[in-house]
């Protein structure tokens, strides 16, 4: 399968794009597909960045690897082969087999919610919501569901639009 919107090319794009894609190198140390496809519409590529504060957001509260492990129920379950992907690669850089994850019960309640907000969001168990209000506040929680929202939003566009892995992901693909 190919990409639907190609990623732009740097010395295609225009100067806004420039210097978004110049500020992403910078902080990242790399330009992706994901990030050079939302590049061809400014407003797109800003909403999408909010990501990475939402992400710095929860890691004010939860382990990187918790946060791995939400991040790929969220992407495994919505059937995301960027996302899922891409960790798959944070759980082999950190020496695990993202197959044989052994989770601590903080872990399984944010997989459990993770893969239900990826599934039906409409359904999500009282019971659920109680194993993680052993963990987490109502603030924290929104925190949650806010990024879940906004993981699966990429996982959206990324599946629509075909974008292709990067070169460094595709080792990973299970």
């Amino acid at each position: 399968m190919f990409a639907v919107v190609k990623p732009i090319l740097y010395e295609n794009a225009s100067p806004e794009a420039k210097s978004a894609y110049e500020s992403q190198y910078l902080a990242y140390g790399t330009v992706t597909n994901l990030k050079r496809t939302l590049l061809h519409h400014l407003p797109s590529y800003r909403v999408y960045e909010e990501w990475n504060g939402l992400r710095e957001a929860l890691l004010g509260f939860i382990s990187r690897r918790a946060f791995a492990v939400f991040a790929y129920a969220i992407s495994q379950e919505g059937g995301s082969l960027l996302g899922t992907t891409y960790y798959r690669k944070a759980f082999a850089d950190r020496g695990e087999n993202p197959d044989e994850l052994i989770l601590d019960d903080e872990e399984q309640a944010l997989e459990l919610y993770g893969r239900q907000l990826a599934r039906n969001p409409n359904e999500v168990p009282n019971a659920l919501f109680g194993h993680l209000g052993q963990y987490y506040s109502p603030e924290q929680i929104v925190a949650l569901t806010a990024f879940a929202g906004q993981m699966i939003a990429t996982n959206v566009f990324g599946g629509a639009l075909r974008v292709e892995l990067d070169e460094y992901l595709l080792h990973f693909t299970n």
